[in-house]
């Protein structure tokens, strides 16, 4: 009996939530339903009649102070830059050439004509070795002038100069009808520079014109880079060169410490200094030795000739006779 009384009454109670359930959610839906006690159009008209019941009260104005009123300036937008619309150029269409057949190039053989020279006349004077000297005092160039008359002549100077050292460029003192005139060009007392050999240049000049090509000669040194032991003994005992100990230049008949050189006008006695055939190699490095005597025909190439040709010099000094014209190219005719 208990279990039935409480199953009756769980379901009244499940019955009576869904039948509040479903009353709560059509009033929600339809809230002025007749069975809805707190409709909106009924709290209205019972609002409207209590209203309606009371009296009315005129209304009461209470003064208030004010101020005068006052200007407050409005913002005013800042403008900005607006953009200028550009043209727009359309570019016209062009006609496309049509291609054109090319002719086929035919090779025409050319002649190709080697580049001749212009043979500069012979200096009207030349220069030839004369009996040079060994002696222990200083390195020195001895030098004559002969005129046409065979006779010493006067005017004339001597430009020489150490090959291939810069700022090596000497002028004598006009020739005064002597016969023989000497320059120092290395004092004995300079241990460092007379103990080597070197090689110079010398010609003859008149009135600032080059009259001669160019002598070119070695000197000897005047001292012998011996060991320090090597002085203790007599040069000619045969333990001197036992030891490896040389004798000083100086004393050697073969030696040239003092270099002399005569110059003649051509005509008299002298031929110029010529090659008989070319030498390539003596235009190009490395220089196995500046005093042997080159022309144009010696160099394979003009460039090989201008560096050589400012090696040694030039264009203020033309050992080598490269630019007779003076305009500081050597062998313009070379390739």
């Amino acid at each position: 009996m208990d279990s039935r009384v409480v199953t009756v009454l769980a379901a009244m109670i499940f019955g009576l939530i869904i039948l509040t359930c479903l009353c709560f959610a059509t009033i929600y839906l339809f809230p002025d339903i007749p069975f809805n006690p707190l409709s909106p159009s009924r709290a209205t008209a019972i609002a409207e009649t209590r209203l309606a019941s009371q009296p009315t009260q005129a209304p009461t104005y209470t003064l208030v102070p004010t101020y005068p009123p006052t200007w407050t300036p409005s913002p005013t937008a800042t403008r900005f830059p607006t953009k200028t619309p550009t043209d727009t150029r359309t570019p016209t269409p062009t006609k496309t050439p049509t291609n054109t057949a090319t002719a086929t190039p035919t090779r025409t053989p050319t002649t190709v004509v080697p580049p001749t020279s212009t043979a500069a006349p012979p200096y009207p004077y030349a220069g030839a070795s004369g009996e040079n000297e060994n002696r222990c005092d200083n390195i020195k160039l001895k030098y004559s002038v002969t005129g046409d008359d065979g006779e010493p002549a006067a005017g004339f100077q001597v430009e020489y100069g150490e090959i291939a050292v810069p700022g090596s460029v000497f002028l004598t003192e006009p020739t005064r009808y002597s016969e023989v005139y000497g320059v120092t060009l290395i004092q004995g007392i300079d241990r460092s520079a007379a103990s080597s050999a070197h090689d110079w240049f010398a010609y003859l000049m008149l009135d600032g014109v080059k009259m001669s090509q160019a002598i070119l000669f070695t000197t000897d040194p005047l001292y012998a880079d011996n060991p320090s032991h090597c002085d203790d003994l007599d040069q000619d005992s045969t333990e001197f060169y036992e030891k490896g100990c040389i004798m000083d230049p100086c004393r050697s008949d073969d030696a040239i410490n003092v270099k002399a050189i005569d110059f003649q006008p051509r005509v008299l006695r002298f031929e110029p200094f010529l090659t008989a055939t070319p030498r390539p190699n003596l235009c190009s490095p490395p220089y196995a030795d500046f005093i042997i005597p080159r022309t144009c025909r010696d160099c394979a190439t003009q460039a090989d000739a201008q560096r050589l040709f400012e090696i040694v010099g030039g264009p203020r000094i033309d050992i080598y006779d490269f630019d007779r014209d003076g305009n500081g190219i050597a062998c313009e005719h070379l390739p």
